[in-house]
């Protein structure tokens, strides 16, 4: 989806410009604005005639002589803080972009906002959005997320026999309560969601993904029988 809306705003620019006096690097291109990260400058004939991006996307210079519109974690500001007014809307803080709904515990939903007008779009199961990048993370990575209550999964605690090297991830797998085709791995005490694929379900006991069948009290539908 943010390949297809990056092609569809290639070229947009907000209505209205302003020439400047500007010293174009090259008779015609676009470059970027020297302080502001949204707005950048449309050479023809060495003529500068100032343009801004859309609400929300930023000007990234992709080339000496061309550029365009783009969502901020793929664009490349440095210097350039400075950017125009926000012209948002209830759920769209500005026209575009991606946006969490603040929520800690419902962390794999956004707003997609196009226009102002917010769709609102999930990540794949057990994923949460991650605003600093635009992707789908696991939710312990993601510095807004309680992945404890994303999940409603708590790691239990365990008694630290050796000890662990700070650069290695001690990992942990547990069984999902209710449904055995999903598990938990924990991650240095953070909970994260996996499903088993087609026909298999998680063995608590190999810690792999196994024919339901060969785990006990796993049916068919992938629901622990309890009786």
């Amino acid at each position: 989806m943010l390949k297809i809306l990056l092609s569809a705003f290639t070229c947009l620019a907000l209505f209205g410009s302003t020439v400047l006096g500007y010293d174009c690097p090259e008779p015609n291109g676009r470059f970027a604005a020297p302080e502001q990260c949204d707005a950048y400058v449309e050479c023809h004939d060495k003529i500068g005639e100032e343009k801004l991006c859309p609400d929300g996307l930023l000007f990234h210079q992709r080339t000496h002589t061309t550029g365009d519109c783009t969502y901020a974690p793929l664009s490349v500001c440095k210097e350039r803080t400075r950017l125009q007014p926000a012209n948002g809307t209830d759920e769209c803080p500005r026209q575009f972009g991606f946006y969490s709904l603040g929520d800690p515990a419902n962390c794999g939903v956004y707003h997609n906002c196009a226009h102002g007008i917010a769709t609102l779009t999930k990540c794949p199961e057990g994923l949460a959005f991650n605003i600093d990048t635009y992707q789908c993370d696991w939710p312990d990575t993601v510095k807004e997320c309680n992945a404890e209550a994303f999940l409603g999964f708590t790691c239990p605690a365990v008694s630290r026999t050796e000890d662990i090297d700070d650069n290695e991830e001690e990992m942990r797998f547990y069984p999902h309560p209710d449904n055995c085709k999903r598990y938990f791995v924990c991650v240095n005490d953070r909970p994260r969601l996996y499903s088993c694929g087609r026909n298999l379900a998680f063995n608590p006991d190999t810690k792999l993904c196994d024919f339901y069948t060969n785990i006990p009290g796993c049916s068919a539908g992938f629901k622990f029988n309890r009786n």
